[in-house]
């Protein structure tokens, strides 16, 4: 894809590239693997422009804050403490910011460090061009940052700025040749590879959106923010019907290299606006928590956040994606691995079932309310904000319905059998927490087969088995799990 960069230097002698967690160019001791995205309203299917993240960091409590202290007021995902420091947000005026670190990037030791600069940003600078006078006149000063920016603003405007401590690289969306760009923790002006894996298959699966002209912050959300892949970047399907390595049990997944990572702590779509609408109107659609664990909330830089997503001390909604997490990601060996069959089992059941027609009517219900605000001459602030409020109680609620409903199934477990079709030896993972039997019928419903199964692979003999189609069943507190059988 064709891009046309505008590298800006003016230092005198470039600093040598070094690690954003260097005790002297850095302001965090940890890495950061995010995965952001920019797109012109060109490229989407609704024709305003779309920015996102998924922020992948140790820091785990992540709220929604509202900042008046500046300029403009803005809105932010940011650390559930007494910093200020965004890391997605949006102003009054519509101009929206996401950042992914790039490690090759140029560093200086001196000015403002990524956060600082996009909460300075956010609050003085209303649109694109101003964010590049920003840079311009910080490459004088020098910076901390060793980023990409990208950004968005009320005109249209949409571009992605890899930024280094005196030096810039623009990348203005409306040069590429799809109008959308895709970063994750390197620079195309850096010469690294951070996060090359993520990269490529963001910009297979935004460009699969692109073709189908589905390129939105549904798309973006379900498809791209819930992404798995394996070492090699190919794409794993939930449920993953395997045992991944020796020694982990079968249907986890390993997530470290995947866009839906082991770290991602929380994720943002911003919605922008046509430029003749109201600048106020610009959404931003926030996940607090891991991704696979909680739904999208939408949030106007126009107030306060709602008690569920922005209290002092701790945000609710958050804690209890945090739980569902700590369920999801359950074996003690290695955190990296989630249980893919709690997610999505076979027979379409678990915590997705749950979530996705509750995220589903969120987007639906947002569609409709945004529709009838792009009618009116004015922002109306209290109804936006009693909105905010009403989804984020519900879908608080919502979310601790889905969580016992998981809690109730972990207590059951999963029982998988395979190969399918089978001829003589049927072998089943099966990780019940307590022992029951396994029953085989006919598709009459006669009993041909009962026995005994443990935690672990169990090989059943089925030699004696006439050729046919069969269920497989196991009972358990009062609920069945059935699952079809070949018999060759």
């Amino acid at each position: 894809m064709h891009r046309k960069a505008i590298l800006h230097i003016t230092a005198l002698m470039l600093f040598s590239v070094l690690p954003f967690h260097h005790p002297m160019y850095g302001q965090s001791d940890y890495q950061e693997e995010c995965t952001i995205g920019v797109a012109l309203g060109s490229a989407t299917d609704d024709g305003r422009p779309l920015l996102w993240k998924t922020r992948d960091n140790t820091v785990t409590d992540n709220h929604v804050k509202y900042n008046i202290s500046y300029k403009y007021k803005f809105i932010s995902v940011s650390n559930a403490d007494s910093s200020t420091l965004p890391w997605m947000g949006v102003n009054e005026h519509g101009l929206s910011i996401v950042n992914s670190t790039a490690y090759d990037l140029p560093a200086y030791p001196f000015g403002p460090g990524n956060g600082t600069l996009m909460r300075e940003v956010l609050g003085n600078c209303k649109t694109v061009s101003e964010f590049q006078h920003y840079l311009d006149s910080t490459n004088h000063t020098g910076r901390t940052t060793q980023s990409n920016f990208a950004v968005i603003d009320s005109t249209g405007a949409a571009a992605l700025f890899e930024t280094g401590g005196r030096t810039y690289c623009k990348y203005d969306a409306s040069d590429s040749e799809s109008g959308y760009i895709i970063r994750t923790n390197f620079a195309m002006c850096g010469g690294g590879s951070g996060g090359l894996m993520r990269y490529n298959r963001s910009t297979e699966l935004i460009g699969d959106f692109f073709s189908g002209d589905t390129l939105n912050l549904k798309s973006i959300f379900r498809y791209q923010m819930r992404d798995f892949s394996d070492d090699n970047g190919e794409p794993i399907a939930v449920p993953y019907p395997y045992s991944p390595e020796i020694g982990i049990p079968f249907g986890y997944l390993n997530c470290k290299k995947s866009i839906c990572h082991t770290a991602s702590v929380s994720a943002a779509v911003i919605h922008g606006v046509l430029p003749s609408e109201l600048a106020g109107l610009t959404t931003m659609w926030v996940i607090l928590g891991h991704p696979a664990s909680s739904v999208a909330l939408p949030y106007w830089p126009v107030g306060p956040a709602p008690i569920e997503a922005g209290s002092v001390s701790r945000a609710e909604l958050c804690d209890e994606a945090k739980e569902i997490r700590a369920i999801l990601f359950d074996y003690p060996d290695n955190k990296n691995y989630i249980d893919s069959y709690k997610l999505r089992d076979a027979n379409g059941e678990g915590l997705w079932s749950c979530l996705f027609p509750l995220e589903d009517l969120l987007f639906s219900e947002t569609t409709d309310y945004m529709d009838s605000l792009r009618r009116l001459a004015y922002l109306p602030v209290q109804s936006m904000l009693m909105k905010e409020a009403y989804n984020s109680a519900f879908a608080l609620s919502e979310l601790q319905n889905c969580k016992d409903k998981l809690v109730l199934n972990e207590s059951i477990g999963f029982i998988i059998a395979y190969p399918n079709p089978a001829c003589d030896k049927l072998y089943i993972d099966y990780s019940l927490r307590k022992d029951f039997n396994i029953e085989l019928f006919t598709i009459l419903g006669e009993c041909v087969l009962q026995t005994g199964l443990s935690n672990g692979v169990n090989e059943i003999d089925i030699a004696s088995l006439k050729q046919g189609i069969y269920i497989i069943q196991v009972t358990a507190e009062n609920k069945s799990y059935r699952q079809k059988l070949m018999k060759m």
